[in-house]
């Protein structure tokens, strides 16, 4: 009994606390026209009426808000001071539609805490739009008309210089080219280029994070593009380092390949679910928290320093075991030999 009143209270409280930021915090999204024909541009504003202290996360947008309505353009975040202690904040989009009939400019939703330091995290939703799409009138009592054929005419000398001045540059093209090519074969010699060093998997694996870390590419607002760029890292250094072909996988061949080479380390787990993520983010059009999107970065980075640890670990141990192997077959042959001198 004591329990189901302690819950019954809890509820109560965290009902009555997001009552509160209800009527602090009010979101609004209206279009512009309720009707449109197909493929027509429309203007959809976006508006959130905030205490001015509160941190607002704005929706990081693709191309599309639902299967029928596409973004042609994201306007910046615009703020207006209400009064001493409220702001309102606008974006404009500018959306289409190439379906026909009713369709529905869907919920936006914008999360917001107090600070950017709170843990406690609230969203509201935007009401869903109906729109209806027209298609473009035809005249069905006009006759069709057949498609004219293309109208030949003469060339002018003016139109066949160019073409001329062509074919003398091509022939004087390949005339040097004969004659070079023949003067390189009465040379004796041909210095062989020296071949360039290759540059170890770590350490392009290491400049390209470091090049991440200074520009703090998680705070794009092409998060596909950054999830994209920063597993790839992920997939070359694992294909230079370990030989496996993770460019070509998906994210379950990946994990499957470095079970295989027995690494299970503590980074393992992490660099699991940033490739969950970014596969959500690719392909589910998911939208991680900018916090998640530093901890990807980080995750990745601990993933790569931890396996190259593992591999040096690796390689010294085989060392050792070949080591060994060669001592223990020295032993072995001294021992044959002092076994046929005593015969």
């Amino acid at each position: 009994m004591r329990k189901t009143i302690f819950t019954t209270l809890f509820f109560a409280l965290l009902a009555a606390g997001f009552s509160n930021f209800a009527q602090q915090v009010n979101i609004k999204g209206v279009a512009d026209v309720d009707s449109i024909i197909i493929g027509q541009p429309f203007d959809y504003q976006l508006s959130l009426t905030i205490p001015k202290d509160y941190y607002v996360e704005w929706m990081q947008y693709g191309d599309t808000l639902s299967k029928s309505i596409e973004v042609i353009n994201v306007g910046e975040v615009e703020t207006t001071p209400i009064n001493n202690s409220d702001v309102l904040m606008t974006q404009h989009l500018t959306l289409t539609s190439f379906d026909t009939g009713y369709v529905y400019v869907p919920e936006i939703g914008l999360t917001f805490a107090e600070s950017i330091k709170d843990s406690i995290r609230h969203t509201l939703y935007t009401d869903e739009i109906e729109l209806f799409v027209n298609t473009v009138a035809v005249d069905t009592t006009q006759a069709f008309r057949p498609i004219k054929g293309v109208i030949k005419q003469g060339y002018t000398f003016k139109e066949i210089v160019p073409y001329l001045a062509i074919i003398i540059a091509a022939l004087g093209v390949i005339t040097l080219m004969y004659y070079l090519g023949k003067k390189r074969k009465v040379t004796s010699a041909v210095k062989a280029e020296k071949p360039k060093p290759t540059i170890p998997a770590i350490v392009t694996a290491r400049e390209r994070l470091a090049e991440v870390r200074t520009t703090e590419a998680w705070k794009t607002a092409n998060i596909k593009e950054y999830y994209t760029n920063v597993t790839g890292i992920a997939r070359e250094y694992l294909e230079g380092q370990f030989g496996i072909d993770a460019v070509e996988m998906t994210s379950d061949e990946i994990i499957s390949s470095v079970k295989a080479i027995n690494f299970d380390g503590r980074a393992f787990e992490k660099f699991r679910d940033t490739l969950v993520t970014a596969d959500f983010v690719k392909f589910a059009k998911a939208n991680p928290t900018a916090a998640q999107n530093e901890q990807a970065f980080k995750d990745v980075n601990e993933f790569v320093e931890e396996t190259f640890a593992f591999f040096q670990e690796e390689e010294k141990r085989k060392a050792e075991e070949e080591k060994a192997r060669k001592k223990n077959e020295k032993t072995e042959l001294n021992k044959q030999e002092k076994t046929e001198e005593a015969k």
